[in-house]
């Protein structure tokens, strides 16, 4: 897998020149499958530059726990929407499709071709098919959504929010989601369920190549439960303490990110560190298999790379 002449095979360098204008690159597939390193390889082949797909690497405190690209792969190869965003933002998909656009811009202007690597299915999806046409919620609207549920408190807010759309609701009952839920309804009078029947706007506009990395399942669980010990080794407890030490809210998507949960529960004194990486340890293979299921269902790649 180390040979120029197999990343040539892989990404099929004989037969397409990769237009920095026309084209863009997707390395997809499960975590741990070696996803950066292929497109490392390749971005050196082709003068490319790495993009981040992957939602929780896009968080700038936890380098370690989201298997960031290390500072030497940095220096190698230019390297894009990785760790710029602060913790507490509840950053959404359409946030990161608008700064993907504006990295597309600048990448045409200095001739690079952009890899996007990553295994989150619906960064991915916005991408090839575009997002919901929901309109961006006023700051007063945010204001008058946490008001009401502060107001009422989440159970009766998860009521309110299920009678305005049950079909929402029941796949989305965290607070964040319930917040932009009833704030939706609120400044537009429509509901997250008729807005998602709309035509999707935001796609990228260029060929998109999507190449499928895929592994044996078992030895991905592997792949992963090695790769946890290591960042744990490596300290990974101390960028979760620093979130502890912030009071980060619960409910964000960084404090319910793959072991950062347990490790902050077992800060908490709620289970023992023993139990925290054990149940770590578990999301993740459910993680791997939920992404798995997620790209036989619902990708259709230009090329499927089978790795051993």
């Amino acid at each position: 897998m180390s040979s120029l002449l197999n990343i040539e095979e892989f990404f099929d360098l004989s037969q397409n020149q990769y237009d920095f204008k026309k084209d863009i690159i997707i390395i997809a597939g499960p975590t741990c499958v070696g996803k950066s390193m292929l497109g490392m390889k390749l971005a050196k082949k082709i003068n490319g530059v790495l993009v981040n797909a992957d939602s929780v690497q896009v968080y700038e405190d936890i380098k370690l726990l989201s298997a960031r690209p290390t500072e030497e792969d940095m220096r190698q190869v230019p390297h894009f929407l990785y760790g710029y965003v602060k913790p507490q933002v509840n950053y959404s998909i359409a946030d990161w499709l608008q700064q993907l656009t504006e990295v597309l811009e600048k990448l045409e202007k200095i001739r690079k071709t952009a890899i996007l690597v990553g295994g989150s299915g619906l960064y991915l999806n916005a991408v090839i098919n575009g997002l919901a046409p929901i309109p961006k919620l006023r700051d007063e609207i945010k204001l008058k959504s946490l008001l009401k549920l502060n107001e009422i408190g989440f159970d009766n807010f998860k009521k309110y929010n299920l009678k305005i759309d049950p079909q929402f609701v029941s796949k989305n009952q965290d607070k964040h989601r319930l917040l932009r839920s009833y704030g939706v309804f609120l400044q537009t009078k429509k509901n997250m369920s008729y807005w998602h029947t709309k035509p999707r706007k935001g796609a990228i506009k260029k060929n998109i190549y999507s190449f499928l990395i895929n592994l044996d399942r078992n030895l991905i669980y592997k792949r992963c439960e090695f790769r946890f010990d290591h960042m744990l080794e490596n300290g990974a407890i101390e960028e979760v303490k620093k979130l502890y030490n912030s009071n980060i809210d619960r409910t964000l998507p960084i404090a319910k990110s793959l072991g950062v949960k347990w490790l902050l529960s077992y800060l908490d004194k709620n289970i023992s560190f023993e139990e925290a990486i054990s149940l770590s340890k578990r999301d993740t293979r459910r993680y791997v298999k939920r992404q798995i299921t997620w790209f036989s269902n619902n990708f259709i790649p230009y090329k499927s790379i089978n790795m051993k």
